[in-house]
């Protein structure tokens, strides 16, 4: 089933962005307001429009993947949890995305704007999920085991 999970969330990240770049590349939608706005933006900084670029980013992406398989492999003990493979797949699938995307066409398509932050897309939401549940999984273990 995760296979298929997976690949689900890269193909809704991949046409959200194919469509945004294709239909309202030059249209500003608002949502609520001011507050929630979706328009088109090439983002060749890294999550969230941050503007950082060229070999940095590289180093950054590189370490923020060898920081998910440490992670991955120092706490295995997670890995029989239902909730901390739908982290890893979150994690993975918009990671996926977004690489495939940077790698290929050398920006990221983002285009969900919320006032006061930032620009970005499904697979940063879909990272961002993944990440504060493998938070929210280690603090409990950590507190089960402290108990």
């Amino acid at each position: 089933m995760f296979p298929f999970v997976f690949i689900f969330f890269i193909l809704v990240d991949q046409v959200s962005k194919y469509i945004f770049e294709h239909f309202f590349a030059t249209s500003k939608i608002h949502i609520l307001g001011d507050f929630l706005v979706l328009s088109f933006v090439k983002n060749t900084g890294i999550a969230f429009s941050f503007p950082i670029e060229g070999i940095v980013l590289k180093v950054l992406t590189i370490a923020l993947i060898i920081g998910i398989v440490l992670y991955y492999f120092r706490y295995e003990t997670y890995k029989n949890l239902l909730l901390t493979k739908w982290a890893y797949i979150l994690i993975l699938s918009g990671a996926v995305s977004n690489g495939l995307e940077r790698v290929f066409v050398g920006s990221v398509t983002d285009f969900i704007g919320v006032k006061y932050f930032a620009i970005f897309n499904f697979a940063d939401i879909f990272i961002s999920i993944g990440a504060f549940l493998l938070f929210v999984i280690y603090f409990k273990y950590e507190r089960a085991n402290r108990d």
